[in-house]
C-alpha cells in the first residue's frame, strides 16, 4: 500500500500574529517537527504546501525543504493548497498513491496515529478515515487515493475538502484517550497546551 501526505502550510495565519508554520515547537519549528512525525510515520512521499513567507519557510526546513511546492493562488483559501498539494503527487504521469493523508499545519499529530489511520483505511475498505474524540470528528484525515481527482478539484467555491467529506462521509476511529486529535492551533493561548499534550517544548 503506497502511501502519501499533504502538509498544508500556506495559510496568512493572522490570528496567531506569526507564521504557523515558524512557530517554535520543541527545539525547531512547528513545522520542522511535524515533518519529522510524518517521516517517522508509514508514508512514503510528503508534499509540503507553502505560501505566506515562503521562502523563510522553506529556509527553515534545511534539507527538508525538498518537499516543498509552492502555491500561488494561497490568498483565495486553503482548497487551493489542497488541489496543489494533490497535483503534486501525480504529477509527471505518475499512478496516484493508494492512500492520502492531507494534515494541516495548525493541526499537529503524531506518527504513530497517522499510522493507526493508514491501518483503518486499509483494513476496513473505508474511502476515508478521521479519528474521533468524546464523539467529534478530529484529524487528519486520510483519503483512499481513488478520490484524488476529487482534491486536485477543490475549489473555496465548492467547500473544499468538505464537500469530499460530504460526499464521502468519513469512517470515524474512536480515539477517546487521545485529546491531540482535536488540537486546533488557531491562537496565541492555544500552544501551551497544545506543547503540553504533545510533550513537546516551547524553544
Amino acid at each position: 500500500m503506497t502511501v502519501a501526505a499533504i502538509i498544508l502550510a500556506a495559510g496568512a495565519s493572522r490570528r496567531m500574529g506569526e507564521p504557523k508554520p515558524l512557530l517554535h515547537w520543541g527545539g525547531q519549528t512547528l513545522l520542522g517537527w511535524e515533518l519529522d512525525e510524518m517521516m517517522r510515520s508509514t508514508a512514503d512521499e510528503i508534499v509540503v504546501v507553502l505560501g505566506n513567507r515562503a521562502e523563510a519557510v522553506r529556509r527553515s526546513l534545511g534539507d527538508a525543504a525538498r518537499h516543498v511546492v509552492f502555491n500561488q493562488r494561497w490568498p483565495q483559501g486553503r482548497a487551493t493548497s489542497l488541489a496543489k498539494g494533490a497535483a503534486a503527487l501525480v504529477a509527471g504521469g505518475r499512478a496516484a498513491p493508494d492512500a492520502i493523508v492531507v494534515q494541516n499545519v495548525d493541526q499537529p499529530t503524531r506518527a504513530d496515529i497517522i499510522d493507526r489511520l493508514i491501518y483503518e483505511l486499509h483494513s476496513t475498505g473505508a474511502d476515508i478515515v478521521q479519528p474521533s474524540y468524546r464523539g467529534k470528528a478530529g484529524h487528519p484525515v486520510v483519503i483512499r487515493g481513488s478520490l484524488i481527482d476529487e482534491l486536485i478539484g477543490a475549489t473555496e467555491a465548492t467547500l473544499g475538502l468538505r464537500a469530499v467529506l460530504d460526499r464521502h462521509p468519513a469512517h470515524l476511529l474512536p480515539m477517546d484517550d487521545e485529546p491531540v486529535v482535536r488540537l486546533d492551533l488557531d491562537t496565541p493561548d492555544t500552544l501551551d497546551e497544545a506543547r503540553r499534550i504533545l510533550g513537546v517544548a516551547g524553544r
